[in-house]
């Protein structure tokens, strides 16, 4: 039996205070209902308070017995996750508030997803990696079918959870491959054999395949992507912000350490050709039939999709260069998304109809903070300068020309350009079109606005002065790469 030793416990501090944080909110909403106003910054408390445990003790390296390693790497992807479950929060107080539904549950369910996330992206064994997957993901089945009363709130739940079983079918079923394979669950065994041998072995790579189908579903990349509209469109909108930034995070590190730990880029030409052609589909998939859509949110679902295409080509070419590339990604598309899902919940009615883009026109002028800062967004989505996102396309593409996949980069930029087209529809409704006949009505909240300017501020700021998150980047990878 393994007794954890203190070095253990210290190392996962932050999920401690998080758990024990989501528990304190489940009792008071139980014996003291009347502080609900006060759960937000109850949770907020909590988050803030894992970020300073993270960044006050020291990081001890491999902990648990070797089943997970706290090192900068580690630390980079709990400050991530953890800003942008501040983000989730600062945006869910006035959403429930308004939909009536603010519990403790909402706020416990959010913060012990936030603990699999952790977890996983923390974890070097398959064990703690599946434990991680299924702490994260049981609770946003909940959350994504919160507005009970609402149908599409209840669809997007449901379809979220038969996505989710399919996901971790698939990922449990590869484990027991790989573990067949090479008698262990240890990520640096499998990779030093599989690296060792220069070939994938059928039971590896089939193993290796199913994995990477399971992670696939959670990031939705092509062809495990159909769920991502319907259940974007769906969900509460802090949910859906939620699950399009934190679990696409945390698969990616995990598949950032496959394909590392066993350099999949070197020894198997069919794992670079069917990752290749899977970031290929997922960006070119999601920038057309993004094109079409008439509902904001439906819009970005599928705008994600075509983003993690991007992540993929440089998780492809892995080691200190694709490895940088993909933590400055997720920093990027952190703030972006946040600030897009902060502004669209401030110019959305009512949660149980679609958020058309046409409900936007003329809102540049009647509610200029929040256009500016979904504009700013938008624009960094697209990859224009001089936003963030154009400095995570251009390390991701500059890290593929370094491997020799400009024909991978070439295909990103275009890419690109096509899905310029769709975010500008959303800024040419904003402030070329007048208000429309029947004219929504938007509720004010000074806290959604204020994440929504902070996100943006935050794209802005570090698009003109990216450094301090490439070298935190480039830092953070020396530990896994190599």
């Amino acid at each position: 039996m393994l007794t954890p030793t203190h070095a253990d416990l210290v190392a996962i501090a932050p999920e401690i205070i998080l758990t024990i944080t989501a528990g304190l909110l489940l009792i008071v909403e139980a014996f003291l209902p009347g502080l609900r106003r006060h759960f937000s910054g109850l949770a907020m408390v909590g988050v803030l308070a894992a970020i300073w445990a993270r960044l006050h003790f020291e990081l001890p390296g491999a902990v648990w017995a070797g089943m997970m390693q706290i090192d900068e790497l580690a630390a980079f992807v709990d400050i991530y996750i953890l800003v942008a479950v501040i983000f989730t929060i600062a945006m869910a107080g006035p959403f429930l508030r308004r939909t009536e539904t603010e519990v403790g549950e909402f706020y416990a369910l959010i913060l012990l997803a936030t603990v699999g996330a952790m977890v996983m992206a923390s974890s070097v064994n398959l064990l703690p990696i599946f434990l991680g997957l299924e702490l994260l993901s049981i609770p946003l089945y909940v959350l994504n079918a919160f507005l009970r009363r609402s149908q599409v709130s209840v669809e997007a739940g449901l379809k979220y959870f038969v996505v989710g079983a399919v996901a971790s079918a698939f990922l449990v079923y590869g484990i027991a491959l790989l573990y067949g394979a090479t008698a262990s669950t240890d990520l640096a065994v499998i990779g030093s054999q599989v690296a060792s041998s220069g070939q994938l072995n059928p039971l590896v790579a089939i193993g290796l395949a199913m994995i990477v189908g399971g992670l696939a579903f959670k990031l939705a990349l092509v062809p495990c992507h159909a769920w991502a509209p319907d259940v974007y469109q769906g969900g509460p909108t802090p949910v859906t912000a939620f699950l399009a930034v934190v679990p696409k995070g945390a698969a990616l590190i995990v598949l950032l350490r496959l394909a590392d730990g066993m350099d999949l880029l070197h020894i198997s030409p069919q794992w670079v050709a069917a990752a290749a052609g899977i970031a290929v589909a997922s960006q070119t998939l999601g920038n057309i039939v993004a094109i079409v859509q008439s509902d904001v949110k439906r819009m970005l679902a599928y705008s994600g999709i075509a983003h993690m295409g991007y992540a993929m080509v440089a998780v492809i070419v892995a080691g200190a260069d694709g490895g940088a590339a993909v933590l400055v990604y997720l920093v990027a598309y952190t703030l972006m998304n946040m600030g897009a899902f902060a502004s669209i919940a401030m110019l959305s009615e009512r949660e149980d109809r679609p958020h058309f883009i046409n409900d936007l026109r003329g809102q540049g002028y009647k509610r200029p903070i929040v256009a500016l800062a979904l504009t700013t967004c938008l624009f960094s989505l697209a990859g224009v300068p001089p936003f963030i996102g154009f400095t995570a396309k251009f390390v991701v593409f500059r890290a593929a020309v370094n491997e020799g996949f400009v024909w991978l980069a070439v295909i990103g930029v275009v890419n690109s350009l096509v899905s310029a087209f769709y975010y500008l529809r959303v800024v040419y409704a904003m402030y070329m079109q007048p208000l429309p006949r029947r004219e929504p009505k938007f509720q004010f909240s000074f806290q959604i606005a204020t994440a929504a300017a902070v996100a943006a501020l935050g794209v802005l700021i570090l698009g003109i002065y990216p450094t301090p998150i490439l070298e935190a980047a480039q830092t953070a990878i020396l530990v896994l790469v190599r």
